[in-house]
């Protein structure tokens, strides 16, 4: 019996030395039980940026909460955040190492890869982009292809309410389809239609909670959506080799059409390198449907939202259109550097709506001592972005929308450098250049076409939105009324 005694005490003794070795110089955070009152603290506010106001205030710009085995480190302010990912971009460029990337991903792809092979990975995504479109005149005729599609179904409701999210998230994941695989799909196309349906089952993922707490997978059942979500991916996965393959027969060296057709070509030029292997590629093409869809079909649902808010901005867009413009043609992007205006308001609905206000999850592969503080190897780090966009020293009236705080005295666009809505860094926004031409072709079109009116006068869509995998609007409609 004192033998055991011994023993238990020997091991409680090493697991609190062990405790003290891990939390030693750690970013302060609330306390309570290790794990379990993190979790009750992001479960008190359904969205955790308010969580992370009030946390700021009380213990700084790094703090800490342990939620589950996580530790997560939450940096706030653009000073800090520009440190840590621009000055400081080799120790604060990967992704955290959770049960979602261990057991699915396993380093491939451009989200959540991290080192040498995201970093090459990337190289070959943008060098494959810029062939394919960005950056070109080409890519805007896809944009405008699917732009003309979205005002002749708009145009088809004849002015009856009107939910656009189906539209809008049909037309820009259209945008990625002639990219990645060359050709566009008919919005009633089957094979389309299941292809969004697998998208928006793979946006939703449900693998946070077991990131936070990994034991919960060996639960009966399929109560948090793992084996579902493997399936979905599974069967993705298959769609895309099916679609490789069949460029593969198709392949003509000296005609490249797309970003498959790109990576057919470079791989016979690295055959040991696991970057050019063709399970890399399906994850490539995953990871652009899921950063390339969801913000921009969000983006054009906000910046509704705020027309029906504002009729006198609505009017002044038009009038800016019209003078630049014209009504005879469709708005360019060769118009685009004489739409101040236009710009402001964009600007303004990347701020105000914040859509992806805490960016992807980085990750620490080995500690980093940071700003006085140690941050252990496995941490879960979270630029805050909403410590940026909302930071009343930056943006006054951070609450209140107004796009004329990007004007100048000469009514010119300026003052938006800190409007980091694609975050910061090595790991900016791949897709920024085609979001940003997409948004401003999609509203200025849509504004030149038609005048939106509320559903109900009385019942204008809420400013307050619902927190995802993006911060979103409540669903509503509108009236989509021509202009005479």
């Amino acid at each position: 019996m004192e033998v055991i005694t011994a023993v238990l005490i020997v091991v409680i003794v090493g697991l609190i030395l062990r405790w003290t070795r891990q939390t030693r110089n750690l970013p302060p955070g609330p306390g309570g039980i290790p794990g379990l009152s993190g979790l009750k603290l992001m479960a008190s506010d359904k969205i955790p940026t308010r969580t992370f106001r009030k946390l700021r205030k009380k213990y700084g710009d790094v703090f800490s909460i342990r939620i589950g085995t996580r530790l997560l480190v939450v940096l706030n302010s653009y000073d800090v955040i520009k440190e840590a990912l621009v000055k400081r971009a080799d120790e604060f460029s990967d992704r955290p190492n959770t049960f979602a990337n261990t057991m699915f991903v396993k380093n491939r792809g451009l989200l959540a890869s991290s080192g040498d092979h995201w970093k090459q990975t990337r190289t070959f995504s943008l060098t494959a982009l810029r062939e394919f479109g960005f950056g070109k005149k080409s890519l805007e005729g896809k944009i405008k292809e699917e732009v003309d599609v979205f005002l002749d179904v708009i145009g088809q409701s004849n002015g009856e309410p009107f939910d656009i999210n189906t539209l809008a998230h049909s037309c820009v994941s259209n945008v990625i389809c002639s990219i990645v695989f060359g050709q566009r799909f008919e919005h009633d196309d089957k094979d389309f239609k299941w292809l969004l349906s697998k998208i928006d089952l793979q946006s939703a993922s449900p693998t946070s909670i077991v990131n936070t707490l990994p034991v919960l997978r060996f639960l009966p059942g399929d109560m948090f959506g793992i084996k579902t979500f493997f399936k979905n991916l599974t069967q993705l996965r298959e769609y895309f080799k099916m679609s490789v393959e069949k460029h593969k027969k198709m392949f003509d060296p000296n005609s490249t059409q797309d970003l498959i057709d790109a990576f057919i070509k470079e791989q016979p030029k690295h055959d040991n390198n696991p970057v050019y292997r063709y399970d890399n590629l399906h994850f490539i093409i995953l990871h652009l449907f899921l950063a390339g869809t969801e913000t921009t079909t969000t983006t054009i649902r906000w910046a509704i939202v705020y027309l029906l808010r504002n009729p006198d901005m609505q009017t002044r867009l038009f009038q800016e259109i019209e003078s630049v413009v014209g009504l005879s043609r469709p708005p360019t992007v060769a118009d685009r550097p004489n739409m101040h205006y236009c710009e402001a308001f964009l600007t303004e609905i990347l701020r105000r709506t914040n859509i992806v206000p805490l960016s992807v999850p980085h990750g620490s592969l080995k500690d980093i001592y940071f700003r006085g503080y140690r941050i252990p190897k496995d941490s879960t780090i979270l630029p805050n972005l909403d410590s940026i966009l909302s930071d009343p020293d930056i943006f006054p009236n951070p609450d209140q929308f107004d796009p004329t705080r990007f004007l100048d005295q000469q009514g010119r666009f300026c003052g938006a450098e800190k409007v980091v809505a694609f975050s910061l860094g090595r790991r900016v926004c791949l897709g920024e250049a085609l979001a940003r031409m997409e948004m401003y072709l999609f509203l200025t079109s849509f504004v030149q076409r038609f005048e939106v009116q509320p559903d109900d006068p009385n019942n204008l869509p809420s400013e307050e939105g619902i927190f995802g995998i993006t911060y979103g609007p409540y669903p509503y409609k509108f009236r989509a009324v021509p202009r005479n």
